[in-house]
Order: C-alpha cells, then structure tokens, then sequence
C-alpha cells in the first residue's frame, strides 16, 4: 500500500472513530482534542485538520484551542516527562532548585516541565515522573535514580 493510501485510510478511519464518539457540535472540541492526544500521543496537523471538518469548526479555531492548554502537545512527548509542581508551597520548598537541576540532565528522551498546583502541598515540592506523583522531593541522587528509572 503506497503511502498516500496509507494516509487516507489513517485519515478515514479517524473520521468514523469521530462519528462515532462526537457529534457535529463545536462545543465538543476540548473533548475531542484529548481523545485525539489519548490516541496518538500528541495532535498532528491532519488529526487536527479531520478533527476541524469533523465538527465544522475553522482550523485556525482548532489550532488556538489546542495550544492555549498546556496538557495539549502539539508534537510527540519525549519518552519520560517529567513535570514539577509550580504551586506556591512547592515553589517555596524547592521546586524552582529542582528544575534548575533537572534542567542540566535533559536529553531528547526526556521533558522536563513545570506544571499548575498539583494540590499536594503537604509533601511539597511535588514532582511527577511519567503522570506518578512523588512528595518531598529534593535535588541529588535519589531524585535523578527516579527520573532515569
């Protein structure tokens, strides 16, 4: 199967898994926009493009919903992201000297992110490895043999 044939029916056989789950309705394009990213990982142009025929919405429309959510990605996730909390009890006990050590030990398989109060300010600063969370974290040692695992 030659590859334009490949993406047709990519591209058609995501058409009917969207009939089937949404209605032609614009107020179900968040909804569809994280079905989208559940599937394939990320939102590639031609899904956003069936995603705006799909529900009649202009892809200019499309595009600026996807990127005003940061849990949105607009290309492929890195192989192990690793997100630290960004509320104010983490950022007082030590998640802005996390991120900076972090930030010295990315590499192309690995994100590293700052994210909205994940609510665990009883075990700041917080810090998520592949969506898990971990409390009371700190730069070293133990916190790289919790990325890097």
């Amino acid at each position: 199967m030659s590859s334009n044939n490949e993406e047709r029916k990519r591209r058609n056989d995501l058409r009917g898994e969207l009939i089937d789950k949404f209605p032609r309705d614009r107020s179900y394009l968040l909804p569809a926009l994280h079905f989208l990213q559940e599937k394939f990982s990320f939102l590639s142009d031609w899904g956003l493009e069936v995603l705006g025929w799909h529900l009649g919405v202009p892809a200019s429309e499309v595009y600026g919903t996807a990127t005003t959510y940061t849990e949105l990605l607009l290309s492929p996730p890195a192989e192990k992201i690793v997100s630290v909390c960004d509320g104010v009890a983490c950022r007082e006990n030590g998640a802005v000297q996390i991120l900076e050590f972090l930030s010295n030990k990315t590499s192309s398989d690995l994100e590293v992110q700052k994210t909205d109060c994940a609510f665990m300010c009883s075990v700041a600063p917080a810090v998520s490895v592949d969506h898990r969370w971990y409390g009371r974290q700190v730069p070293g040692d133990a916190l790289l043999r919790l990325v890097e695992n």
